[in-house]
């Protein structure tokens, strides 16, 4: 089998200005871990200055979120693309990633960077986290998907279903913005005002270019009481923000999102990401839903707690 023999000498750090866009997006399109966070109108939008690792000819590729404080440049997530490290159209392997952050490290001071879920790298590597989330493979029948529910789910689906909480596609996204934006509704993550900002501009590319959708639950009385959106990429879709009233969660508006999309997407080769899901113990009811779950690694080599907070 053939195996990457990467070195830093065919590793490049790219400025963003320099970066072959279109090398760039079919590097993301034909990856085999592809992802929606990967091309570069999303990673424009998370991240206006970003920055590239390149291997040769755009075969591997490491998308790098850069700021400046205090005169220093560093790099760190995002919380609008908690995946991505490096991405290949041929097979990744731990020396390659290995190779990859070796070679952030020699151009950041500072960093901190989510791989996704097939970078493996060496565990003595700088300071690493593992971050638990949620996987479901829908490609089984829905009769079977929902045989398969855990008993404390398909009771908080008969409690929905008996509160008469329905589910209505097409919120617009200034719709959604007001909502997730009220005082009385519980989001799966605070925003600050820049990073609103950026959560609407993320809505209105998806919506316009047929990438997302937004999926809302209704009391019996219509009033909207929780909603998610989705983002479509990759054969997967990602759970990308999620909110919801105390009414939505205690009438389990967003067990019942979730089932309407488990139902409308069955049976195809996609693979739904849990990962925003704001719900109250959220781990047993993505493993009610029968979600799968794996580990992603931070990595950083911000190892004094003072630097940790500061550069955040």
């Amino acid at each position: 089998m053939k195996t990457n023999q990467t070195s830093t000498r065919e590793l490049q750090l790219v400025e963003n200005h320099q970066i072959n866009l279109i090398k760039w997006d079919n590097c993301i399109n034909n990856a085999h871990n592809g992802s929606i966070y990967g091309f570069s109108w999303y990673l424009d939008i998370v991240c206006e200055n970003w920055q590239a690792m390149i291997q040769n000819d755009y075969e591997a590729v490491m998308p790098v979120l850069t700021k400046k404080k205090a005169g220093i440049s560093y790099a760190l997530p995002s919380p609008f693309a908690s995946q991505l490290g490096v991405f290949s159209t041929e097979i990744i392997d731990q020396e390659m990633v290995n190779t990859f952050i070796r070679k952030v490290d020699d151009n950041y001071p500072l960093f901190t960077v989510n791989l996704n879920k097939f970078n493996r790298v060496a565990p003595h590597l700088f300071r690493q986290h593992h971050q638990l989330t949620y996987e479901f493979d829908v490609i089984r029948d829905y009769d079977l998907i929902r045989e398969n529910y855990s008993t404390r789910v398909q009771a908080d689906l008969d409690k929905a279903a008996g509160e008469k909480i329905t589910t209505v596609p097409g919120l617009t996204p200034k719709e959604f913005i007001r909502f997730i934006t009220d005082k009385g509704v519980f989001t799966s993550r605070q925003l600050s005002k820049a990073r609103l900002n950026k959560l609407r501009m993320i809505i209105a590319f998806v919506i316009k270019h047929g990438l997302g959708e937004i999926l809302s639950a209704y009391t019996r009385e219509n009033n909207l009481c929780a909603s998610i959106l989705f983002l479509k990429s990759n054969r997967k879709i990602n759970l990308l923000f999620s909110a919801a009233t105390r009414e939505g969660y205690d009438k389990k508006a967003l067990e019942l999102i979730i089932d309407h999309y488990l139902q409308k997407y069955a049976g195809k080769n996609l693979t739904i990401s849990f990962e925003h899901l704001a719900v109250p113990d959220k781990v047993n009811v993505c493993k009610g839903f029968g979600a799968t779950e794996y580990h992603y690694t931070t990595v950083s080599n911000l190892k004094n707690p003072l630097f940790r907070r500061i550069f955040s």
